[in-house]
């Protein structure tokens, strides 16, 4: 080992010395802040207290659930209670109408002990594979039903918070569980409503929500990678008025991400830790009985190691991120809602990297000190929706995006993009078997740079009788391009195109399912083509380092996935997955990169009635993955893996409850990616896999209240 570690050591604790007072700061107005809304719930009455009496907390329980305001009389005074509105219905309404949608709910993603928001679809969505670069709050490599990591849009609240600086780089590094109410899964291409990305389906992570009662909770934890998670929340509300607040702290050594045998000696940097702490808040309120305002914040810091297997002695990327928005919704009568709502998504991140110098032992070279990279995404989203009768339904909108960005790592100079869109959708329902919905919409997007994009949707579902039920959609979704594909300036490589046009698909979907009294079950089929596939061209003369430009490559896909769930009894149940595709580019019988041949999933749940306990089993299954790694290396195979996960809770008295998770059971050491290092002996280029989570053991204490 190298002798120059201490004097890295010192290095670390002199650049790092400022940055964490002011974490520790931070830390310390997160927790104030937190403590006032926990006195403020607990100390507030809530809509069931102030009511005194049996009946109207009940019902304005039950009226949480409406889409329409509901006036209740408590104690002499007049409460509006507001449900969901038409921008938290729209996925459920989707699925009405020939869309497949999986929801992880809240009681789950508590049961399971999970750390981070990446692991819950990771272990809990059919069709969906997600695989950590190093452990949590690390970049992942995701295929929604075969599809691209670059072809899902990711949300928090409706926030769109997918990285248009490069997209596919995700944004999961920095959003713990503890602050997950639920994730929604839309499938397949849902860009009519959610634009660019949407390829292959829409991920929506839905933090803490509202609630008439006040309730709330603290947790500390602990795991063997030496982390520990601190967290707290409270929600409560008076009158029409609903507020949330939440705060969390996740901090870990980590464990070792590349196996012993592919580490140069230059590296020694061996352990990829985090530090990721949270807050955010959200309130509800109604203006009288006809609006209702919404608000959301979160802000987040974290330091996040970026693990590498040569050269390095630090390696970090610093974020403080926020995402918030403000909406209105308008109810005027039963037949009418609209939704306005502006967002705001700030993505502030910089990068150090300092590597050993061989030529000097003990020397350090720092490569990039405090480098930024960063974006800021910000919009409008206006939705109408209309009953026009019984059975027609239509659905207008408008969305503005104004995106910018800056890289200083790969040049990516300061430019702004903006988008603006309408869309319309009409849907019919219509007394035939059991009943037959379906839907047809267009949207129109103009981007500021680029060339202009249309795309349209068919879907439909019928019951064919109580039990069973057929669904479809077929239609085209669309990938803008990246903020690097179209402005990257970087002397020594490729240069971005201003002109591009944006990706498009074609997608097709269809499945038969059936509904009994213990057991549920659908069979999908689903089929993608897209063009217009956006690459390096390297043969034009006057650009001979090469120029981003739009291709005749075209990716297809097809596969199937299998969904089955049982209950065995009121207390115990069971689901299995299972999904195959072929993804493969034009005149090629390859399986495209980072794409999965198969995967399958199966869980095990046991809560018993008698005891206030529960019991998680899972086990996920990764067939063959591919990469393609550069300096001569090529193809490379990786994944067949599986993995088994078991986590148990328990809750003594109703105010203390107890967590254990284990995950990765057996152990099973496994590559999530496949990466090129170079040797230090003679620049040349190897293979080295970065290795998933090993068996780690998590313990949790919790007190709610």
């Amino acid at each position: 080992m190298f002798a120059f570690q201490d004097g890295v050591r010192r290095l670390e604790m002199n650049m790092f010395s400022n940055s964490h007072h002011q974490y520790g700061a931070s830390r310390w107005v997160a927790l104030s802040l937190l403590c006032l809304a926990l006195l403020f719930c607990v100390t507030t009455p809530s809509v069931g207290q102030e009511a005194s009496g049996d009946g109207a907390e009940g019902d304005a329980e039950d009226q949480e659930a409406s889409t329409q305001p509901v006036v209740a009389e408590a104690a002499g005074e007049e409460i509006v209670v507001w449900g969901d509105r038409l921008e938290e219905s729209i996925p459920l309404e989707l699925e009405q109408y020939g869309s497949r949608v999986e929801v992880v709910e809240s009681e789950q993603i508590r049961d399971s002990g999970y750390i981070d928001v990446s692991q819950i679809p990771q272990s809990a969505v059919p069709g969906l594979y997600v695989a950590q670069k190093n452990g949590p709050f690390d970049y992942v490599n995701a295929s929604l039903q075969g599809s691209r990591t670059k072809e899902i849009l990711w949300l928090v609240d409706g926030v769109r918070i997918s990285n248009r600086l490069y997209d596919s780089t995700t944004p999961l590094d920095t959003l713990p569980a503890h602050v997950v109410e639920r994730v929604e899964v839309l499938k397949g291409g849902q860009g009519l409503f959610y634009g660019t990305q949407s390829v292959g389906g829409v991920i929506n992570v839905v933090t803490r929500s509202h609630t008439a009662k006040s309730d709330g909770s603290i947790s500390i934890g602990s795991h063997t990678n030496e982390g520990t998670q601190v967290n707290g929340s409270a929600r409560g509300g008076k009158g029409a008025h609903r507020f949330v607040a939440y705060a969390s702290e996740d901090d870990a050594d980590g464990f070792q991400p590349f196996r012993d045998s592919d580490y140069q000696p230059s590296s020694t940097d061996r352990e990829r830790g985090y530090d990721v702490r949270t807050f955010g808040g959200r309130y509800r309120g109604g203006l009288g009985s006809q609006l209702l305002i919404s608000a959301q914040l979160q802000q987040t810091d974290a330091q996040l190691d970026f693990a590498a297997a040569e050269d390095r002695a630090v390696s970090f990327n610093e974020r403080d991120e926020v995402i918030s928005s403000l909406k209105l919704d308008w109810s005027p009568n039963p037949r009418f809602d609209l939704y306005a709502k502006g967002y705001w998504h700030d993505w502030d991140s910089t990068f150090t990297r300092v590597d050993n110098d061989l030529a000097v032992p003990g020397g350090l070279t720092t490569i990039y000190d405090h480098a930024i990279w960063q974006f800021e995404d910000t919009g409008l989203n206006v939705v109408g929706e209309v009953d026009l009768s019984d059975e027609a339904t239509l659905l207008f909108g408008y969305d503005y995006q104004r995106y910018e960005g800056r890289d200083d790592v790969f040049l990516i100079g300061e430019q702004a993009e903006s988008v603006n869109a309408l869309f319309t959708q009409a849907r019919f329902d219509f007394d035939v078997l059991d009943g037959l919905g379906f839907a047809v919409g267009a949207r129109h997007n103009e981007p500021s740079d680029g060339q202009n994009k249309t795309i349209w949707n068919l879907a439909g579902e019928v019951a064919l009788n109580d039990k069973y039920y057929t669904r479809a959609q077929v239609g085209t979704s669309f990938r803008l391009p990246s903020a690097y594909e179209l402005y990257v300036i970087d002397p020594c490589c490729e240069k971005g195109n201003p002109n591009l046009v944006g990706e498009e698909s074609f997608n097709a979907e269809a499945g038969v399912g059936g509904r009994h009294s213990r057991f549920h079950w659908e069979v999908n089929s689903f089929y993608r083509n897209v063009e217009d596939l956006i690459s390096i061209d390297f043969d034009l003369p006057d650009f001979p380092d090469g120029l981003i430009v739009n291709t005749d490559a075209e990716v297809g896909v097809l596969g199937y996935e299998v969904i089955a769930g049982f209950s065995f009894t009121d207390s115990l149940s069971m689901s299995f997955s299972s999904m195959r595709n072929e993804a493969e580019a034009k005149g090629s019988s390859d399986q495209i990169p980072d794409v999965p041949l198969d995967t399958s999933k199966l869980s095990l749940t046991w809560r018993p009635g008698s005891l206030p306990l529960a019991f998680l089993a899972g086990v996920n299954h990764v067939g063959d993955v591919f990469d393609t790694v550069g300096g001569g290396v090529g193809r490379v195979e990786h994944g067949n893996y599986t993995v088994l996960d078991l986590a148990a809770s328990y809750t003594l008295a109703e105010r203390h409850r107890i967590g254990v998770r284990l995950e990765n059971v057996f152990d099973e050491e496994y590559d999530t990616r496949v990466v090129r290092v170079r040797r230090d002996i003679d620049g040349s280029s190897y293979g080295a896999g970065t290795l998933g989570l090993p068996r780690t053991l998590y313990v949790s204490y919790g007190f709610l209240f």
